[in-house]
């Protein structure tokens, strides 16, 4: 009795703090802005309560683990070598990110959304900027360290073209923007993994369980809050997408998708960029022979 009046005091106050949000059963999958109380207070207030701690403990224990200062990861993020100057193509690259970038915030500004700009691949988007223009004499170990993540958190940007959330992009140049920003996220690594101007980590445990759970820090408490606090479903964490599948889930549906990141790590890093990365030098070797 004493328990069950404990959740019900955590869930009221925290339903006290938050968003006025409609009952779970007025939930609205024709709105992807918006949320309701599809998860129970009580439920969003235990996630709080143990996956915070958590996701923030595992976070800092694999990535003392993965580049912490005793590992040669740590060493070649902090290399100091001549790094070469970024190509015509390159620079093209740039100034198309920048230029989508640009166009969502442009969206977002005139839709009062901005808060979606903290989207992972709206995320994506800015880390590979800042990747990318990043003054490589100072500090390499920031630049690095973001690009070698991102590796492992590709699969999001393939699932958002598979599933493509459109259902509040309205404005005139917004679906076609959406497309080339996630193809430009999905593209870009794939050409910065074979630039030399850039350093990659030979793919690790450690690293794929760090990824991990740094996304998942991100997720919650960080989207979450935000989400509880403004009433928007930022990267679902209030309403799952309209899957079908998910939505079956009901109040746990996020644990599917936590599940689904852990294992889409693997095969982004070990099977999709690593297989690349590998073809390319493959492909730059025989050039070199042939070149003899």
């Amino acid at each position: 009795m004493a328990m069950a009046t404990m959740l019900q005091m955590m869930g009221d106050t925290l339903k006290s703090l938050s968003f006025d949000f409609p009952p779970s059963h007025q939930t609205d999958f024709a709105d992807s802005l918006g949320g309701a109380w599809f998860v129970s207070p009580t439920q969003h207030a235990l996630e709080i309560v143990f996956l915070v701690p958590l996701f923030t403990g595992m976070t800092i224990y694999f990535g003392n683990r993965a580049w912490g200062k005793h590992t040669e990861a740590y060493r070649l993020l902090n290399s100091k070598h001549p790094v070469p100057k970024a190509s015509i193509l390159e620079r093209i690259i740039v100034v198309l990110m920048i230029g989508s970038f640009g166009i969502t915030c442009a969206h977002k500004t005139v839709t009062q959304t901005l808060l979606f700009l903290m989207q992972p691949c709206h995320a994506s988007a800015l880390l590979l900027i800042i990747v990318m223009v990043w003054p490589f004499k100072q500090a390499p170990l920031i630049p690095r360290l973001l690009l070698n993540i991102y590796y492992y958190t590709l699969w999001g940007t393939i699932l958002a073209l598979i599933f493509p959330d459109l259902r509040d992009h309205d404005m005139f140049g917004e679906i076609f923007n959406f497309f080339l920003e996630h193809l430009l996220i999905l593209i870009v690594p794939m050409y910065l993994i074979s630039n030399p101007r850039y350093v990659t980590l030979p793919p690790s445990l450690d690293m794929a369980l760090f990824s991990f759970f740094l996304y998942a820090f991100y997720h919650s408490p960080v989207l979450h809050l935000f989400s509880l606090w403004s009433g928007y479903n930022l990267n679902y964490t209030i309403v799952p997408p309209a899957l079908g599948f998910l939505v079956e889930t009901g109040p746990n549906y996020r644990y599917v998708m936590y599940t689904a990141a852990l294992l889409n790590m693997f095969w982004t890093r070990y099977l999709v960029m690593e297989n690349y990365h590998n073809l390319v030098r493959w492909f730059r070797q025989r050039s070199k022979l042939k070149s003899y």
